[in-house]
């Protein structure tokens, strides 16, 4: 066996500077990607959780036996959902880069037998336009599509 001689050891310059760069590409591709898919994540994320608390509105009115509104309240920043039983109210506001973009509607009302006063969309969108709409339809159900 010939023993090793230290002056072969380790990456040439070249070698490194093609590794970096390949990395850097990689990087460069990647980051824009991977936040373009959050961003998106986010408004799922936003609509599901929007649809939990029209649905937890329904299911409080129920077991209440009380009316209660929802109002979607666009003049603040952030944008929040507004739930009123009779002095009483809750707020819910959306995350940064999400808003309210229209509907057919800026309130409604959960009955005491688990129904919406009118059926209704909300739609939401991120900021780079991407929208999520959610639907409640006069029976209760809430839809995010």
């Amino acid at each position: 066996m010939h023993p090793r001689s230290d002056v072969n050891a380790g990456f040439s310059l070249i070698e490194l500077a093609i590794v970096l760069t390949v990395v850097g590409l990689l990087l460069g591709f990647g980051v824009p990607a991977y936040k373009s898919m959050s961003q998106d994540q986010q408004l799922r994320a936003t609509s599901e959780s929007l649809a939990g608390q029209i649905t937890f509105t329904r299911l409080r009115a129920m077991s209440t036996g009380n009316t209660q509104t929802i109002n979607f309240d666009n003049s603040t920043t952030p944008q929040r959902l507004v739930v009123l039983s009779g002095s009483a109210y809750r707020t819910w506001n959306l995350p940064r880069g999400i808003t309210f973009v229209n509907g057919n509607a800026a309130s409604f009302n959960m009955t005491s037998d688990g129904r919406a006063s009118t059926s209704q969309y909300v739609v939401l969108a991120n900021n780079k336009g991407r929208r999520d709409t959610i639907s409640v339809q006069v029976s209760g159900l809430v839809l995010v599509r």
